[in-house]
């Protein structure tokens, strides 16, 4: 029997041809190994953001659809001054609309087949308009951003983000007596002791979408607390955020899911989590804080959440990007995403990498002898 070959087509998107892309997408979505970052769910209220020129990037293996992805176009300023056309995979390289945070960044794939695809799609972006002179893709594992390397000469790494999860396959009964080292568990069991001298101390699961809704606004509180003065700032001050993530939440059954952990009734923390293909996505956390230092709301709340999707016979626990002592301590398992521009043989590009680069040794420098 003759395999049928994969043929890729790119074309201009508008949204009124979401309903088009919707029959596509959640046809190739039951044969794809993806995140919750590539479900139609995610992917479609996404879409509703993105005020910038689309592409659909398709490919097919006779009738059959077997890769799917969406390129925004930006431009930007080379040095502040040379405009540089760019294209962006599921992110639009403007700060207020990527706010949402997207990580495992690829195409949707058949799994069967998907490196196969894959590198037909890349192939295809880099063939189609040779005026678009840069390619942004992340945050991404090292098997996709490697696709791209092979297509294009060159690369610059925009930044990497180290991540932690736990495997549930290793762990046989209780998680908090098989994962975290001794001293976290330490604390874990030190933490829970002390709350619940104070009062009752309860753990519950939130799932159902509208009580899921109501507890958004006082997640959004202490969210802004803890991040309105950080560089990174909080998502709920930013109002395409909060729209998004209401419509996601309405977009589905059982995504978004709460942890939250109470003493005497009244919350002391909050995860958002989100549970997608039998994997347990950590988005963002609530947590009030405490007087006493031995009192660790973030680490009790985490494992009983691990404990719980655990018992529930899930494959992970992902603490997704982002380095944080908390995660290592309560993971087995780890991996780096990255995001990374790629230009085919941009004399502008390969300079002001270049530059960036001289600068960044700069600083270091400038930091080692002024240490």
């Amino acid at each position: 029997m003759q395999i049928q070959k994969i043929i890729t087509q790119i074309k201009p998107f508008e949204l009124s041809q979401k309903d088009q892309l919707a029959i596509l997408w959640s046809d190739l979505e039951k044969r794809a190994n993806c995140s919750v970052f590539l479900s139609w769910q995610w992917i479609s209220n996404w879409l509703s953001l993105v005020s910038k020129q689309m592409f659909v990037v398709e490919a097919y293996q006779g009738s059959k659809i077997v890769g799917l992805g969406i390129m925004v176009e930006q431009q930007r300023k080379a040095f502040g001054l040379l405009p540089i056309k760019q294209w962006y995979l599921h992110r639009t390289g403007i700060e207020q609309q990527d706010q949402i945070w997207t990580e495992y960044n690829d195409f949707l794939l058949d799994q069967q087949i998907a490196d196969e695809v894959r590198d037909k799609m890349v192939s295809a972006i880099n063939c189609y308009d040779k005026s678009v002179q840069e390619f942004v893709i992340g945050l991404s594992s090292n098997r996709v951003t490697s696709c791209f390397e092979k297509h294009f000469k060159h690369s610059a790494e925009q930044m990497t983000a180290q991540g932690y999860s736990v495997d549930f396959s290793e762990i046989k009964d209780s998680y908090l007596e098989t994962v975290p080292s001794k001293n976290t568990r330490s604390q874990i069991k030190r933490s829970d002791k002390l709350l619940s001298q104070m009062g009752i101390l309860t753990f519950d699961v939130v799932t159902d979408k509208n009580q899921v809704k109501a507890l958004f606004s006082e997640i959004a509180k202490l969210h802004i607390v803890r991040w309105q003065n950080t560089r990174e700032g909080s998502g709920f001050t930013n109002e395409l955020f909060k729209i998004f993530h209401q419509r996601f939440i309405n977009g589905g059954d059982s995504t978004v899911q709460i942890s939250v952990l109470s003493l005497d009734n009244k919350a002391l923390g909050y995860l958002v989590n989100f549970v997608y293909n039998d994997r347990v996505y950590f988005y963002l956390s609530a947590l009030t804080t405490s007087a006493n230092n031995k009192i660790k709301i973030g680490l009790s709340l985490h494992s009983k959440a691990i404990q719980y999707y655990l018992s529930l016979k899930l494959k992970t626990y992902d603490f997704l990007g982002g380095e944080a002592r908390y995660k290592q301590s309560l993971s087995n398992s780890q991996y780096v995403l990255s995001m990374k521009s790629f230009n085919r043989n941009s004399y502008i590009l390969i300079i002001e990498s270049a530059f960036k680069i001289i600068k960044s040794n700069c600083k270091l420098l400038l930091l080692k002898y002024t240490d």
